[in-house]
């Protein structure tokens, strides 16, 4: 849990970071860019990326419960090491060590595979989010860029810049500065929704460590150590026994 705490607070202020700076750059290129252009640039692009932010958000993998997950698989992994550890006499002294390396090698497989899982979730939604920024955006960002000229303003703006090569490339490499930044402010807003999801998964494993230390400090201590679900499907379910009086012996039969 330890290490959950610091990766939550690395996520949060990651987080934090990735939102506050693009929101001020957002307000100030759209505020320029409205000044030269009129507002039906900066609201091309908001729309572009939100429409982004629409489908990555129905397409996207949950990655909040993969990161709680992963961090539940390596938590019970390290807790069998450290069980290893603790009683290593008792281990040895019943040659328990093959059955012990069994159990630490399943529960390795389990982390490694999920592991495995998320890389490879995460490679599709990568390389999927770089396409709508990349090829995406440099379609949108042309078709923005031609507004003055070919836009409804156009007449207009022949009549300010006097329709010169010069005047039309200078607009042109100004307003592509803006517009390239402001796209990058908000490709970083909609690129941090698996950042959301990952601090999402932090933020439930430390909520369950807050109610266990709420409990505790309560005077409540209450460990399940048999999943109840299970039991009732293997026909265990607590109750359920029967007791058969017939000689001075106990016998379990299953």
């Amino acid at each position: 849990m330890t290490e959950t705490i610091t990766l939550w607070g690395r996520a949060l202020s990651e987080l934090y970071s990735n939102i506050t700076k693009p929101l001020l750059d957002i307000v100030l290129f759209s505020l320029k860019l409205s000044e030269l252009m009129g507002w039906e640039g900066p609201g091309t692009v908001v729309g572009y990326y939100m429409i982004s932010l629409f489908v990555i958000r129905h397409i996207s993998p949950p990655f909040g419960a993969l990161t709680a997950r992963a961090q539940e698989l390596e938590g019970d992994f390290r807790t069998n090491h450290h069980r290893l550890i603790t009683h290593s006499e008792e281990i040895a002294f019943y040659s328990g060590h093959k059955r012990e390396k069994q159990v630490l090698n399943s529960k390795y497989e389990k982390l490694e595979d999920h592991n495995q899982y998320v890389l490879e979730t995460k490679l599709g939604m990568t390389a999927f989010n770089n396409f709508l920024q990349k090829y995406g955006s440099v379609m949108m960002g042309y078709s923005v860029l031609g507004l003055p000229v070919f836009g409804k303003r156009a007449s207009q703006y022949a009549n300010t810049a006097a329709a010169t090569a010069s005047d039309i490339t200078q607009d042109y490499i100004r307003n592509s500065s803006l517009l390239i930044n402001l796209s990058k402010a908000i490709g970083r807003i909609v690129t941090s929704y698996e950042a959301v999801q990952r601090l999402a998964g932090y933020t439930q494993l430390v909520g369950r460590l807050q109610d266990v230390l709420n409990d505790l400090h309560a005077g409540v201590y209450d460990r399940k150590f048999v999943d109840s679900e299970l039991l009732a499907q293997k026909g265990l379910a607590p109750g359920k026994g029967e007791r058969h009086i017939v000689d001075d012996y106990i016998e379990f039969d299953i």
